[in-house]
């Protein structure tokens, strides 16, 4: 869909990227940048402002369960993430405490861009029911593995399990973790945000106090990231919910 997944952008893309917020903070005030940068950074189909950067920043930082050995570097950019909020909040009032709106990022956001059921799935959703598999599942399990938002909000709102294993090649129940088959929606969230630390180099931009370049490919890792955080809390409690009504 996009050109510019190699783009580079601006140092101060770069910097918030990073949660350097001093040096943030002291290139803003100097005046001495591109003021546009703050209402879109200039690499998504619609506007993302600078500050959403930190926003998703934040809701990695704050989630648990990192390694020993990176929880240091964890909150020390937990630390400057979050002066950098409270300058966005408090010299340009931007509203810190509404959750990011991914939906507007969907595209940015999915894992798997421009995929079909099939391809994913081996089937489509009739070859899907036809051997045994819940519409609503399938439906669910799909449209996380491409982050379609309004399908998500939909089946959140049915209370549909995310914690089912599904592929046309294997017959209802019989899919498991790591199988190479079937895809799990509630794993695959976790997966995701991993792989983009683990696999993809996104620690780099909290590990490494120089600035460095950063391309459209990078947010889009970050959105990523971010958005199957945020997913992946919301499908837990979905699943309990789905475990209570069984």
């Amino acid at each position: 869909m996009y050109s510019y997944y190699s783009k580079n952008l601006d140092e101060l893309v770069a910097l918030v990227m990073q949660n350097q917020a001093e040096k943030v903070i002291a290139l803003i005030e100097s005046g001495k940048f591109n003021k546009s940068l703050l209402g879109d950074i200039g690499c998504c189909e619609h506007p993302l402002p600078l500050y959403k950067l930190s926003l998703c920043n934040m809701i990695l930082l704050d989630s648990d369960g990192w390694r020993s050995d990176f929880l240091p570097i964890v909150e020390r950019n937990r630390q400057n993430c979050r002066l950098l909020l409270n300058y966005w909040e408090k010299r340009w009032s931007y509203p810190i405490d509404m959750p990011m709106d991914f939906g507007t990022y969907q595209y940015e956001c999915a894992h798997f861009k421009d995929w079909d059921m099939d391809e994913l799935l081996d089937g489509d959703i009739n070859e899907l029911m036809a051997m045994g598999y819940d519409e609503n599942e399938v439906e669910l399990c799909y449209a996380v593995l491409t982050y379609k938002a309004d399908l998500i909000q939909k089946q959140i709102a049915l209370g549909t399990n995310p914690d089912v294993y599904i592929s046309a090649s294997l017959a209802p129940g019989k899919g498991e973790p790591c199988d190479g088959e079937s895809y799990n929606a509630l794993d695959c969230c976790n997966t995701f945000y991993c792989d983009a630390f683990n696999c993809h180099g996104l620690d780099v931009f909290w590990s490494d106090p120089e600035v460095k370049e950063v391309q459209a490919r990078d947010v889009y890792l970050l959105l990523e990231a971010a958005a199957y955080q945020d997913l992946e809390e919301r499908l837990e409690k979905l699943k309990y919910r789905a475990i209570d009504n069984c």
